[in-house]
């Protein structure tokens, strides 16, 4: 994969070696079924949310690393393009966590967890 993420307000942009694979995202339902008092049920269909999930970014460097964490800091949305796979990229806000680890097997590349809720551009 070919990322690069650029935060909205102008503070710049990341490009991590890669998006590690498995790409995994979710998109919540927002149905709600009410049960009936005679039995049976109705349901209220409501469309689902945008994509969510957790970002898995890989960088070599752990100055790029800490850019990027630094970056995700930010109160701004961000554009993830990706251009060998066009589907992956989106628009986003950071959700709960951003994790910056080193990876624990080879000690050489940083792995940021950023989690991520798509938003209407």
């Amino acid at each position: 994969m070919s990322v690069t993420i650029t935060a909205a307000n102008g503070a710049g942009s990341t490009t991590p070696i890669t998006v590690l694979s498995p790409y995994e995202t979710t998109r919540n339902s927002r149905n709600i079924v009410h049960d009936l008092v005679g039995g049976g049920i109705a349901v209220s269909l409501v469309a689902p949310r945008p994509r969510s999930g957790t970002l898995q970014l890989l960088y070599d460097d752990e100055v790029d690393a800490n850019a990027a964490l630094t970056l995700h800091a930010e109160e701004t949305t961000f554009t993830l393009s990706e251009t060998s796979v066009p589907s992956v990229s989106m628009q986003y806000v950071v959700e709960g966590d951003v994790r910056l680890a080193l990876e624990d097997s080879t000690l050489l590349v940083w792995i940021l967890n950023v989690g991520y809720q798509e938003v209407s551009p």
